[in-house]
């Protein structure tokens, strides 16, 4: 992964809040997006995004060079209203459980040139939220990708590498 590009997590919860801890340890640029402020104040206190915010975010997405979303059943949702501000060259990608019916209408949503990958670190607990994503534990023996027609090799290749 390129350390000089931007990683934007939407949805700061368990998953999320994971993926943002362990990208920044490993000294990435990590921006986040979550629904309460007190989330990205937790985030932003230890150090898991360099910047985040719960509205008024168009920079923060017009600005990531990769986005990871954490938010299970919005989505589609989510993509819908504010998938516009997402730059062609971005590459996308999810923690979702869920693929079916969800995969191909995010695809079809998104502007020309930006690429979403579906995947799926096996790694959920019974708790939730970004004060326990400490507790995740990411194996890539148990992520999975589900790639389609409409994702390149170098796609796939990103979110292997993301796995790892």
């Amino acid at each position: 992964l390129d350390k000089s590009k931007t990683y934007l997590i939407v949805g700061l919860g368990l998953l999320g809040g994971r993926y943002a801890q362990v990208l920044s340890s490993h000294g990435y640029h990590v921006t986040g997006i979550a629904r309460s402020r007190e989330t990205i104040d937790y985030a932003l206190q230890h150090e898991y995004i360099a910047e985040g915010a719960t509205e008024n975010f168009d920079a923060l997405v017009t600005g990531a060079d990769c986005i990871i979303f954490g938010l299970y059943y919005f989505l589609l949702e989510w993509v819908k209203q504010y998938g516009h501000l997402i730059q062609p060259g971005t590459m996308v990608t999810d923690v979702s459980g869920v693929k079916r019916g969800v995969v191909e209408p995010v695809q079809a949503a998104l502007p020309e040139g930006v690429e979403f990958i579906a995947s799926h670190p096996m790694a959920g607990r019974e708790t939730s939220g970004i004060t326990h994503s400490a507790e995740v534990n990411f194996a890539p023996a148990n992520f999975i990708i589900t790639p389609t027609d409409k994702n390149t090799q170098a796609g796939i290749d990103w979110c292997h590498a993301l796995a790892e």
